[in-house]
């Protein structure tokens, strides 16, 4: 892994900060392009941010693998991830993205910063914030897949084989370090003039996102660490999370420039790749419950009407109802269609949890309405009186009620939506009878680089490094 972050680090800053149009001035740099000896912190900031949020929306990670754990989409041929038929080879990009080209790059540019001598002491303590904020996020999406992961060692040099911590450990620090990252948030200094392609530098918004991020990391742990659980939920909600779609932390990619576009858009459009439809499970759901939200979920058939594909079929029966089933909506293969960081649904729906455990005082009920109204207001529909009326909030089955809005919010939203149905486990889902694995998977199995280059370490953390079903530390149900 050590071999992949030092090598890979500096060819990717370069293609992606010439690419991207919020980079600094590349003709500032002046290095040579193959061997670059100096980057800016705020192109480090730019490349960490694009490579984090492309990931978590991709083919490999979303469509292709925790969209359909969850059963939001289906796949019309090729059907081998829906049948839970991946190994070492399947996530070995993305564990090398998030290392060497997120927690690398943010790593390199918190160097910098601390170094910069010509930063006033309030705006470097805002450029550091913002970074720890984006290594926490990162950090929680890697551990939240594959569980013990190497965290203290994994990012210096002298540790060439960095040992994995327990997630347990993980969350502990990193529960710490965001909440020190939002108390030393300034809302009154600068942060990042150039590179922030998230918030454009602005630490008011990069507060509201820390809080947001800490209270989901916070109820993430709740079923195994309660009182962090509860003292984390009040520090957050001092920080002051998102309150309000107008808050809502949003990727956007630029759809100016195809190869920087929404990744789905480039995967079916650019590469013309057509082998994902809505799942039976998700358009019978929906339609059950009287959901207008089906109209941005997904497009009609030939018939004019919506029609799931069965979830989980083998390649042959799959292909077979291809030409009848729906595809996803042209709203979500956009090449604008934005990746959703944390939004005030999530949070709504955090706090109506916290809420029934006792975390914070309030009226569950009330946050869970807030919860759908702000989703149905994302996806273009601003009266969800009707909906609510026919789908109340039932407190006596609070983790059953929450938990399915929460599927359905989180659409396109997969690692966030998977990690979530694992915690809460609702809905109710069902393996396919062509499924390779006895249960639905809950944690990704380790990718062969780690095999070949970290194996002690490796070793010393599975006996199984291609194991989908032992979950991870916070999924005790």
């Amino acid at each position: 892994m050590k071999k992949y972050i030092n090598k890979i680090w500096v060819l990717t800053v370069a293609v992606v900060c010439f690419s991207i149009t919020s980079c600094s001035d590349v003709t500032e740099l002046n290095v040579d392009p193959n061997n670059p000896t100096d980057v800016p912190a705020a192109n480090l900031l730019t490349q960490a941010q694009y490579s984090l949020y492309n990931r978590m929306h991709s083919r490999v990670l979303n469509a292709e693998w925790s969209m359909l754990m969850v059963q939001h989409w289906s796949q019309n041929e090729y059907a081998e991830e829906s049948r839970y038929l991946v190994d070492s080879n399947s996530f070995d990009g993305s564990w090398v993205s998030f290392y060497a080209s997120v927690l690398n790059e943010l790593t390199v540019a918190k160097n910098k910063i601390s170094a910069d001598e010509n930063l006033t002491a309030a705006r470097k303590a805002n450029q550091l914030g913002i970074v720890d904020i984006l290594m926490a996020d990162a950090f929680q999406a890697v551990t939240d897949l594959w569980g013990d992961v190497p965290f203290s060692e994994a990012l210096s040099p002298e540790f060439p084989n960095p040992t994995y911590d327990s997630q347990q450990s993980i969350y502990a620090s990193l529960l710490s370090s965001l909440d020190n990252a939002l108390t030393s948030l300034d809302v009154n200094a600068g942060s990042f003039d150039t590179g922030d392609i998230v918030a454009g530098g602005d630490v008011a918004q990069w507060k509201r996102i820390g809080a947001s991020l800490l209270l989901r990391m916070a109820m993430r742990v709740s079923d195994v660490d309660n009182g962090s659980a509860s003292t984390y939920v009040t520090k957050a909600l001092a920080h002051g999370p998102i309150s309000s779609n107008a808050e809502n932390a949003i990727f956007n990619f630029d759809s100016a420039n195809p190869d920087l576009s929404n990744p789905l858009y480039i995967d079916n459009v650019i590469n013309t790749r057509d082998d994902f439809a809505v799942s039976d499970v998700l358009v019978t759901s929906l339609e059950a419950k009287g959901d207008p939200r089906i109209e941005a979920f997904a497009a009609l058939n030939n018939d004019m009407v919506y029609r799931g594909m069965p979830y989980g079929l083998n390649d042959a029966d799959a292909f077979a109802l291809k030409s009848v089933t729906s595809r996803p909506s042209a709203r979500v293969r956009d090449a604008a269609a934005p990746h959703v960081i944390i939004d005030w649904a999530e949070v709504a729906f955090l706090l109506a949890e916290a809420m029934e455990r006792g975390y914070t005082s309030g009226n569950a009920a009330d946050m869970y309405n807030a919860g759908v109204e702000s989703s149905m207001a994302y996806w273009g529909y601003d009266d969800a009186s009707g909906y609510l009326a026919n789908n109340p909030y039932d407190a006596a089955n609070w983790k059953e009620s929450i938990g399915y809005e929460k599927w359905v919010a989180f659409y396109m939203n997969g690692p966030q939506a998977w990690a979530e149905w694992r915690r809460l486990d609702a809905p109710s889902l069902a393996v396919p009878a062509a499924a390779s694995n006895p249960s639905i998977p809950v944690r990704l199995p380790y990718p062969i680089s780690e095999e070949t280059n970290n194996g002690n370490s490796l070793d010393a953390a599975t006996s199984d490094a291609n194991d989908l079903n032992g979950k991870v530390w916070w999924d005790v149900n």
